[in-house]
């Protein structure tokens, strides 16, 4: 199940964004069944959840933008349990991870160990496979 990470939410919904149109061909992907098993951890939920609360967003244009990830066809979620807790504190101690990317990771790790992101921060954790759309096609 490859984990869908913040960067890719946030380029999927502004269009400003240098990476909306590789977001967009992720989620396109997703939606179509060609990218089989995606999910978003509910982590990155909070997290978006947060950063858009720091740009000011209200408490509606948030809950919409959950509820249409949530209701996107083919895509999952990875709740956030004890485990990956757990496995989070370990990565942060390990790698010196940000608090968001080392839920991320955990998450990634406890599922299929995949991640699609362009965040070079994964690259220190042995087992997590990175997917960075940018590198071309997206096989898994």
């Amino acid at each position: 199940m490859p984990i869908l990470e913040l960067d890719m939410m946030i380029a999927f919904v502004n269009s400003a964004d240098t990476l909306h149109k590789l977001a967009s061909e992720v989620f396109d992907k997703v939606v179509r069944g060609e990218l089989e098993n995606a999910a978003i951890p509910c982590s990155a939920y909070m997290e978006y959840e947060l950063a858009l609360r720091s740009r000011g967003y209200d408490e509606e244009e948030i809950r919409l933008d959950l509820e249409s990830f949530r209701s996107m066809r083919n895509l999952g979620e990875v709740p956030l349990t004890p485990e990956i807790l757990l496995e989070a504190s370990r990565l942060r101690s390990r790698y010196r991870l940000s608090y968001f990317d080392s839920l991320h990771a955990a998450s990634a790790l406890a599922h299929d160990k995949v991640i699609i992101s362009v965040d070079k921060a994964y690259q220190k954790i042995p087992g997590l496979r990175i997917v960075d759309p940018r590198k071309g096609r997206l096989t898994l």
